[in-house]
């Protein structure tokens, strides 16, 4: 008999996450809302198995509510209010069952999944809201996220020691050598969009559910996005196609990619992605690289975007 039991898609932002949302929500048995991202707040400032008091159910619901995400939900805050407000005695897992149930009733559908990417952060608070979840964590080229962050106007550059990317590959390795391990499946982004339906079918008999050839035709299911997202995810209106990876190799220059992969390259190699820069004698430049570009973050930061805006850069800058 299938599980019920929710699932976590988690990574790195970029690096396909709404793509394979929408072709989950195309099984007959899945459906997973927008991006919740506030139970990372939750789980951080309430016990995870103990009983609410009135007072933490007012201020988790206002977290809740309060977050810039909520409107994505469809769901109007005084009913979710009133709804958390008639719970006895709950627990934070029942809050935050609320808004994934409702989505569940709107689609007629038993089982739930989250695809909030910076939830890889908290695998084992999710494991103890839920100790039979399981998470599919998405990883792609570091090279390619980096272009995807500046194209998107996502806050991050590789340089950052806290770089989302890097921040999701340091933790997937901790979670494999943790007692999570098995409850985590990891692909690759360009496996998925080279040939999807092997991932998806390897995914399904993860997830215990049986494969559905309607989960490709995801771009029927385009409306599932929110609106204000919709201007970064064009891509999705196309076809799968291999055209997405690798696209560092067309878009960066020979310094934008030496510079990135100064920052990247550790993490790179780790995984199997072979850098550009790749005999041992860049090894020391690289470091060095490396080292200059994280002290001068701040002052990049700001200049960077300054002199695009001035079309000082004639094209956007990876960096």
């Amino acid at each position: 008999m299938p599980s019920d039991a929710p699932f976590f898609i988690v990574g790195s932002s970029r690096s396909g996450t709404t793509l394979l949302r929408l072709i989950l929500c195309g099984h007959s048995r899945l459906h997973i809302p927008p991006e919740t991202w506030f139970i990372a707040d939750l789980v951080d400032r309430f016990p995870l198995h103990d009983p609410l008091l009135p007072a933490q159910v007012r201020e988790a619901t206002d977290i809740m509510v309060g977050h810039y995400r909520w409107p994505d939900m469809d769901i109007p805050a005084d009913t979710f209010s009133a709804q958390a407000a008639a719970l006895a005695a709950p627990k934070l897992v029942d809050l935050i069952d609320l808004p994934y149930r409702e989505h569940l009733r709107r689609v007629g559908k038993p089982r739930f999944g989250d695809k909030t990417p910076p939830y890889i952060g908290i695998v084992p608070e999710l494991l103890a809201l839920y100790p039979d979840a399981r998470f599919i964590n998405l990883v792609r080229d570091g090279r390619d996220v980096a272009i995807s962050f500046v194209d998107a106007h996502f806050h991050g550059r590789p340089y950052h020691a806290d770089f989302e990317w890097t921040r999701a590959i340091r933790l997937a390795e901790r979670w494999r050598a943790s007692p999570h391990a098995a409850r985590i499946l990891e692909m690759r982004y360009e496996d998925l969009v080279r040939d999807p339906e092997p991932v998806v079918r390897r995914i399904c008999d993860f997830l215990g559910e049986a494969f559905e050839p309607a989960m490709l035709s995801y771009r029927e299911r385009l409306d599932l996005i929110p609106e204000r997202e919709r201007w970064i995810q064009q891509k999705l209106a196309r076809p799968i196609s291999s055209d997405a990876i690798a696209v560092w190799r067309e878009k960066l220059t020979a310094l934008e990619c030496f510079c990135i992969e100064a920052s990247l390259r550790g993490d790179l190699v780790r995984l199997g992605y072979t850098p550009r820069f790749r005999a041992p004698a860049w090894r020391p430049l690289l470091a060095a690289t490396a080292w200059t570009l994280r002290r001068l973050g701040k002052l990049l930061d700001i200049a960077v975007p300054a002199l695009e805006r001035r079309r000082i850069f004639r094209r956007a800058v990876y960096l």
